[in-house]
C-alpha cells in the first residue's frame, strides 16, 4: 500500500525537457520484432490470445531491462504509428474474444500495454503522441480495476493495477501541461483530438477516443484521499474548470473532505460509467466513515434509523448488505423496528474495512471494454 500512497502524493511535474534530447527512433514496423517472434515460437511461448486460425499473430511482450542489456535498439522498437495500431488491435480486437477468462485477458493486455509504454519511454515520444497512446490505457485500467475487484489476489492485484493507472494518468496529464505551455499549441485538447483523428485508421472499425476532461476527472476521483488532484484542478485554466463533468468530480471530492457523505452519493448519479466505477472503489471507505459519523450524530440507546434509509443514503446494494455492514462495525440492528441503533461507544474503529461489493447500478458492469473506450464526457 505504501507504493500506491507515494504515487498519490507525488505532484505532477510541470517541465519536461526530455523531448528535446536526442533519442533512439524505432524502425520495427510490426507489432512484434522478428527476433522475438522466432524465439517465442521456437520456445513455445506464444500466448493463447496470439493464436489465430491461420497460425499466430504475436505482439511484443514486456521485458525487464537487465544491467548489461541495451534496449535502445531501433530494430526492436516500434515507432508511434505501429504503437498506435498495436493499442488499437489489443483494446478493440483482442478484447472482444469471448472464450477467454477475464483475468487471463487482463494479464495479457496489461503485459502488452506495458511493452508499448516501454517503447514510448525508450524513444521519448513527444507529448502529442504520448497522450494518444496513454488515454485508452487509462480507461483500460479503470475498467478492469472495477470488473475484477472481487477476484482473488492470485488472479488480480488491485494495488498493482492502481500503480499502473496512476503512472499512465500522471504521464498523460504531464504531457497535457507541456502542450498547454508551448507556443505552438493554442488549445491542447483540440490539438490532441485533431492529431488523433488525423491518423490513418480505417473508418469501418471502432475508434478510440482521447478525452482530457475524462482523465482529469478520473485523476480526482481515483485519489479522493489526496489533495494534490484538487490543487491541480484549481491551477487549471478557467475554460477547463468550467466544464460540468470536471466540476462534478471536484465537487464530489470537496464533499468527501467535508464529510458530506450523502451529497457524494447524490452527485455520483450524474457520473459517466468510468468515473462512476472509479468512485465505487471508494464505497467501503466512504460508508465506514459515514457510519462512524452517524454513530456520534444519531447516538441513542433507543432511537433507530431505518435500514432501508441507510441503504438509500449510502448506496448499499440491498437491505441485507446494509444490515451486515452495520453489524460488522458493532452497531445494533433492531429486527422489530428494521432499524439501526447508533451508539458512539459500541462502534468498532479497530476492525478491518468491510469488503467491496460491486454496486448493481454501475453501468460499466454491463459494458464491454470496446464500449468504454469510445465515448467522451
Amino acid at each position: 500500500m505504501s507504493n500506491t500512497r507515494d504515487l498519490n502524493e507525488t505532484p505532477l511535474h510541470k517541465n519536461n525537457n526530455i523531448v528535446n534530447e536526442i533519442c533512439t527512433k524505432g524502425i520495427c514496423m510490426e507489432m512484434c520484432p522478428s527476433e522475438e517472434v522466432i524465439l517465442r515460437v521456437k520456445e513455445k511461448m506464444v500466448h493463447v490470445l496470439e493464436l489465430t486460425r491461420s497460425g499466430h499473430k504475436l505482439v511484443k511482450c514486456y521485458c525487464r531491462s537487465a544491467a548489461n542489456s541495451n534496449m535502445a535498439v531501433p530494430q526492436l522498437l516500434r515507432p508511434f504509428r505501429v504503437l498506435s495500431d498495436t493499442v488499437h488491435y489489443l483494446l478493440l480486437e483482442i478484447s472482444n474474444r469471448s472464450n477467454i477468462k477475464m483475468s487471463v485477458m487482463y494479464d495479457f493486455l496489461d503485459d502488452r500495454l506495458r511493452a508499448v509504454r516501454q517503447d514510448m519511454t525508450i524513444q521519448r515520444l513527444p507529448p502529442e503522441e504520448c497522450v494518444v497512446l496513454l488515454e485508452p490505457m487509462i480507461r483500460f485500467y479503470i475498467y478492469y480495476g472495477y470488473r475484477l475487484c472481487d477476484h482473488p489476489i492470485s488472479e488480480f492485484d488491485p494495488v498493482l493495477n492502481k500503480k499502473y493507472l496512476l503512472e499512465c494518468m500522471k504521464w498523460f496529464l504531464n504531457c497535457c501541461d507541456v502542450l498547454q505551455n508551448t507556443d505552438k499549441v493554442e488549445d491542447d485538447v483540440d490539438t490532441i483530438l485533431t492529431h488523433f483523428n488525423s491518423l490513418d485508421i480505417s473508418k469501418t472499425r471502432p475508434e478510440l477516443s482521447c478525452d482530457r476532461i475524462l482523465v482529469e476527472s478520473l485523476y480526482i476521483l481515483c485519489n479522493l484521499d489526496s489533495i494534490h488532484p484538487l490543487y491541480r484542478y484549481l491551477c487549471l485554466p478557467n475554460y477547463l474548470k468550467r466544464v460540468s463533468a470536471l466540476k462534478l468530480a471536484y465537487n464530489i471530492a470537496i464533499a468527501n473532505i467535508k464529510c458530506n457523505f450523502i451529497k457524494i452519493f447524490k452527485l455520483s448519479r450524474k457520473l459517466c460509467p468510468l468515473t462512476f466505477s472509479a468512485l465505487c472503489l471508494h464505497h467501503p471507505m466512504i460508508q465506514r466513515r459515514a457510519l462512524q459519523a452517524m454513530s456520534f450524530a444519531y447516538n441513542s440507546q433507543y432511537l433507530t434509523v431505518p435500514v432501508e434509509v441507510l441503504k438509500q443514503w449510502l448506496a448499499f446494494n440491498s437491505y441485507e448488505e446494509a444490515r451486515s455492514t452495520c453489524m460488522h462495525y458493532g452497531l445494533k440492528v433492531v429486527k422489530e423496528k428494521h432499524g439501526v441503533c447508533f451508539n458512539k461507544h459500541t462502534f468498532k474503529v479497530d476492525v478491518e474495512q468491510h469488503q467491496l461489493t460491486k454496486y448493481y447500478q454501475a453501468k460499466v458492469l454491463q459494458l464491454k471494454l470496446e464500449d468504454v473506450l469510445s465515448y467522451t464526457v
